[in-house]
């Protein structure tokens, strides 16, 4: 029993999260159906969830509507994480600015585990499954090269043994390909490559306080897109991050790496 009521308690944790963070779309009001079809959850039980987030205050329930919506309680919920960036109203500005400037996505990118995952996302028209509050493959994706060049080579081949090991042959990766990308990303100061068969994205780490998680941000838009404006798109992103947070990482991102992974 006591396990049981485990399983169930974790479950109903994870799905609160779930449904926040499906609100960090253009659309940010859904109703019950819409909720449970999203995140393929019981009617029945996404309906309590959603009563339960009104009682604490997380959500506004439009009862002509039957629809639900955040509060400022959400807005404000992590703002104290990486203040520099969030509370002082730096990063969000940042990247809604970037956005209307080059019309295309702009996306912030942090780890879970050995996952990559796309935390916020502003602008262009992109698919659900690159949107917000998606997972990723570390190995192979621009955001997830930026920070893996700030580690060492050997726990980056760390990681490669242990995702290879859990994917399927075709998502496989080899650690030489990769080494030899993550050099350039160090050096460069930037990432830029495929995220799969219609998209690619060009990224950049954001700067690091003592303490804090890695994040990177950058633009995914289509491979065609990215592959014509490069340049152009660079130049963008560095000054966007210059003109909000300093000229440090969009002067050479890999200056502030430690350990540099070129030289690890």
């Amino acid at each position: 029993m006591p396990t049981v009521l485990r399983d169930k308690t974790i479950k109903s944790a994870s799905r609160v999260l779930e449904i926040l963070e499906i609100f960090d779309e253009p659309d940010r009001t859904f109703s019950v159906m819409e909720v449970a079809r999203r995140l393929d959850y019981p009617q029945s039980s996404t309906s309590e969830l959603l009563r339960s987030l009104v009682a604490q205050g997380y959500l506004l329930h439009d009862r002509k509507a039957r629809t639900y919506h955040p509060t400022a309680r959400v807005a404000v919920l992590g703002a104290w994480v990486q203040p520099s960036l969030f509370r002082d109203g730096k990063l969000l500005p940042l990247m809604d600015a970037l956005a209307e400037e080059c019309g295309e996505a702009v996306v912030l990118g942090s780890t879970v585990g050995v996952e990559l995952k796309h935390v916020h996302v502003v602008g262009g028209s992109l698919p659900q499954r690159l949107r917000g509050a998606t997972c990723h493959h570390l190995l192979r994706s621009p955001f997830g090269w930026t920070l893996l060049s700030t580690l060492w080579r050997e726990n980056v081949r760390k990681i490669v043994h242990r995702l290879n090991a859990e994917s399927e042959l075709e998502f496989r990766v080899r650690f030489d390909d990769l080494d030899v990308i993550l050099e350039n990303v160090s050096r460069q100061g930037y990432a830029v490559g495929p995220i799969d068969e219609d998209y690619a994205a060009i990224s950049v780490l954001l700067p690091k306080t003592m303490g804090d998680e890695r994040l990177s941000i950058g633009l995914i838009a289509s491979r065609t897109v990215i592959e014509a404006k490069r340049d152009a798109l660079v130049r963008m992103l560095r000054g966007s991050i210059a003109r909000y947070l300093g000229p440090t990482i969009a002067r050479d991102g890999a200056a502030e790496q430690s350990p540099s992974y070129a030289t690890g």
